[in-house]
């Protein structure tokens, strides 16, 4: 049964609620709770170590896969994976917003709306992989995106690590595969395109909620992006893929925080 959200501390609880349920319990907890009022503030709560799954979700290394999308077990496992970010991308919208307290009304509604929508990517990915007969839960699935949300002290860090950096790579790898899906899979193809324009748009929501977290505190935000990456090492990790740069450029990327991105050349 969904929380009675009527204060602050009642919201906290029901994005706590969300978090812990398992994947398919996220969507109808979300759209039972409304959007804060100006004045609700609250603490955060404790955090779980690991977000709410259901028990045929179980941790691991995922299988590497050993040929290319034309394969059928290959591209299950893909989109398997894919599924996976999903799911963790509506407990990370959640958190989001637990961690923006004294945030603007519209800020919170803007994290339900995305934590909505990855919702709703999370059953498209689960009903495609139910059409090659292979079940949400059948591959093992890791928790490094949630590690990386708790690793961070604040909103402004959350902001950066979570859709300013790994969402955004999130939109590199789903741009080099959706010409190379479209060649072999429609249906997958249709999903995944879906996918990256939404998430173009959670990007861009990033985006501008982390330039409004800088200006209430003077803080240059190009420089607050560098020094956040550098304080978390995420920088030491190559990319999966070429940057996409007309997708981060609408999801309102600078010039220098793409530069900053680039491959750097190797030392000879």
């Amino acid at each position: 049964m969904a929380i009675s959200v009527t204060d602050g501390p009642s919201y906290a609880a029901a994005l706590l609620e969300v978090i812990t349920a398992d994947e398919d319990a996220k969507g109808p907890l979300l759209d039972a709770i409304p959007s804060p009022q100006a004045n609700w503030t609250w603490e955060l709560p404790s955090l779980p170590k690991r977000p709410g799954r259901s028990p045929a979700i179980h941790e691991g290394s995922p299988p590497r896969r050993r040929r290319g999308l034309g394969n059928p077990l290959s591209r299950a496992q893909f989109l398997h994976a894919i599924w996976h970010i999903e799911v963790s991308a509506i407990d990370l919208a959640v958190l989001c917003s637990l961690a923006g307290s004294g945030m603007s009304v519209v800020f919170h509604a803007e994290q339900l709306r995305v934590a909505r929508e990855e919702f709703i990517h999370s059953q498209l990915m689960a009903d495609l992989l139910q059409t090659y007969g292979k079940a949400p839960g059948i591959f093992p699935v890791h928790h490094r995106l949630w590690d990386s949300a708790l690793a961070c002290d604040n909103l402004g860090e959350h902001l950066v690590v979570i859709p300013r950096f790994l969402e955004a790579r999130g939109l590199d790898v789903n741009a080099e595969m959706l010409d190379r899906v479209a060649e072999i899979d429609q249906k997958a193809h249709a999903v995944l395109h879906r996918i990256y324009l939404d998430e173009i748009g959670h990007v861009q929501t990033g985006t501008r909620w982390h330039h409004e977290w800088c200006a209430q505190r003077a803080l240059n935000p190009q420089q607050h992006f560098a020094d956040v990456l550098n304080k978390q090492g995420l920088l030491r990790f190559p990319n999966p893929a070429p940057l996409d740069y007309e997708g981060r450029q609408q999801a309102g990327f600078h010039a220098d925080e793409i530069a900053l991105l680039e491959p750097k050349p190797k030392m000879k």
